[in-house]
């Protein structure tokens, strides 16, 4: 018999009420409630506050998104071509996305509004070193041929597009609507791609 702790249960219900409320619109009094404890303050007790929470959610599930991504990653030279480092950066979350009942993605996206849309924000929220890895990868690639202002925009857009891209596709996965996920992220990496890739009227300076 699998048996879910109480810290678990406090964890997925606070994923899913921060992916549909958002954070500032989520108490911890409403995620013990939604956790189904009996206990209006079991949240506060087990965590803390609620960014204490947040980081527990990445703690939950980043050991599986981080070791994919290692996975796709580690073959990847210093001369490879963007896309590969962009599937990298896209593909775990989109395999995430996809899993039963997930609300990570979309949590991640509300996150990352709350946070006022940096792309260093969300690490310096709870971890995603192996996100923060290929987004290096992607900064030398096109600092390299773009000033350095527009390395920091397509770092920002690109972000934008892929979390909102990928917590569509979770929103339309767990409505039966989805689709192809394969199709979908796919697009999702050649959006991501063309943004990066996109020649510049401007000089690197």
């Amino acid at each position: 018999m699998y048996f879910v702790t109480t810290q678990t249960l406090i964890l997925l219900a606070a994923e899913r009420l921060f992916a549909a409320q958002g954070i500032d619109g989520t108490s911890l009094r409403q995620i013990s409630v939604a956790a189904e404890q009996r206990n209006a303050n079991a949240a506060q007790y087990h965590f803390g506050d609620r960014e204490s929470l947040i980081k527990a959610i990445f703690r939950h599930r980043l050991d599986v998104i981080d070791a994919r991504r290692r996975e796709l990653l580690e073959p990847l030279g210093a001369d490879s071509d963007t896309r590969p480092v962009v599937e990298a950066l896209i593909r775990p979350l989109a395999e995430q996305a996809v899993r039963p009942d997930s609300h990570y993605v979309r949590f991640l996206n509300r996150l990352f509004e709350y946070l006022g849309r940096r792309p260093g924000a969300l690490p310096e929220a709870g971890g995603l070193d192996e996100a923060v890895a290929a987004g290096r990868l992607l900064a030398d690639r096109l600092s390299s041929r773009l000033p350095p202002v527009q390395v920091r925009l397509r770092i920002r857009w690109v972000s934008e597009l892929i979390l909102s891209g990928l917590a569509e596709l979770e929103q339309l996965h767990q409505d039966g609507e989805g689709g192809d996920p394969e199709e979908v992220t796919a697009a999702v990496i050649d959006a991501a791609t063309g943004l990066l890739t996109a020649p510049s009227s401007s000089r690197p300076g």
